[in-house]
């Protein structure tokens, strides 16, 4: 286990080491996208070819081109789709859809405020944020102007939802349903998210780390180079928190206290990508988009995570999401053709 050389800073300082900005007014977003992210490529997922194993469970059809996923205690699930934009509400057993809720533009991240919702919903195209509840797909609020392009959203401890703002280069911090602070570019291109209590760790998706933020405080606490370059970021047990490392082929175990330490790694050749984690039984799920496989390991040990199989999806498994009721799985399909799915794999086909 081996601590990073975390770096400790305020919002201020980070804005103008970092970036560049000769602003020190952290209301202020972002107007351009940050100088190198225009010249560097971002992570993305593998394009996977027609499986060549059928899908393990059921296949079932759903919306355009699905991504973003979360399944509730109460066994309804939510899909964020495109072209038309919305939200799926379905069965998390059948897929079955109950409700469909269109959006002003599309999200790819989907999150849950707590264990039953809200649905916290970052919009790219509109620039705002909603909270969606899954009893009945009522949006419970929207906040507007979230930086440019809303890329993902977590609730810290405190209350205070964080959201990256993907093409701006710095994070919005939201408390009851509005904008209450933002910082300048930090991380040059920040994508998934993860909340560790009071903090959310931010993974830079043009390859410059982790980045750490204090909920309570608006602040960023810590930063440290991680991996190649990473997209998803998820929530582990206590101060754990995952993320993959879709360019070097890995998922990275990380303590957020709120310095990194690495803790451990996972192979996972092929474009990791989504992530999902069951707190009851102690699994990681990660999607190998290149090679339509989803890869099952045990974190019983965080130190020593052990690999206990793969199961093979629909093509182009870009997310997965965990029924807490059951621990079964669902994962998200598109083809090249057009058509969409959710896979469906209940808990006797997975390996354990």
């Amino acid at each position: 286990m081996r601590t990073r050389n975390s770096v400790l800073i305020t919002s201020l300082v980070a804005g103008l080491v970092l970036t560049g900005c000769s602003s020190s007014d952290s209301e202020t977003p972002p107007e351009t996208t940050p100088s190198s992210a225009a010249t560097t490529p971002a992570a993305e997922p593998g394009q996977a070819e027609a499986p060549t194993v059928p899908p393990v469970g059921t296949v079932v059809p759903i919306g355009n081109a699905p991504e973003g996923i979360v399944i509730g205690t109460s066994g309804i699930g939510a899909v964020s789709v495109r072209e038309p934009d919305g939200i799926e509400l379905f069965d998390a057993t059948t897929g079955a859809v109950r409700q469909t809720v269109p959006t002003e533009g599309s999200a790819r991240h989907l999150s849950l405020a707590g264990p039953d919702g809200p649905v916290l919903v970052p919009l790219e195209q509109s620039d705002e944020f909603s909270q969606l509840s899954l009893a009945d797909g009522s949006v419970t609020s929207t906040a507007s102007m979230v930086g440019r392009q809303p890329h993902d959203a977590v609730r810290t401890s405190d209350g205070t939802i964080v959201v990256t703002n993907e093409m701006g280069g710095g994070v919005v911090f939201i408390r009851d349903g509005k904008v209450a602070s933002e910082l300048p570019a930090g991380p040059v291109q920040p994508g998934g998210l993860a909340a560790v209590g009071q903090y959310a760790a931010v993974a830079d998706v043009q390859g410059n780390g982790v980045w750490v933020y204090d909920g309570t405080t608006m602040q960023q606490v810590a930063q440290a180079p991680v991996g190649q370059k990473l997209t998803h970021a998820l929530t582990l047990t206590g101060d754990l928190a995952a993320f993959a490392d879709t360019d070097g082929g890995a998922v990275l175990i990380e303590r957020i206290g709120p310095q990194i330490t690495d803790v451990a790694r996972v192979d996972a050749p092929g474009n990791p990508y989504g992530m999902a984690f069951d707190a009851q039984r102690n699994l990681m799920y990660i999607t190998l988009t290149a090679s339509n496989i989803l890869r099952v390991v045990d974190l019983s040990n965080p130190e020593q995570p052990r690999t206990v199989g793969d199961v093979p999806t629909v093509q182009q498994p870009n997310s997965v999401a965990v029924d807490p009721r059951t621990g079964g799985v669902v994962v998200t399909g598109s083809d090249p053709d057009g058509s969409s799915s959710l896979q469906i794999v209940t808990p006797d086909l997975l390996p354990r």
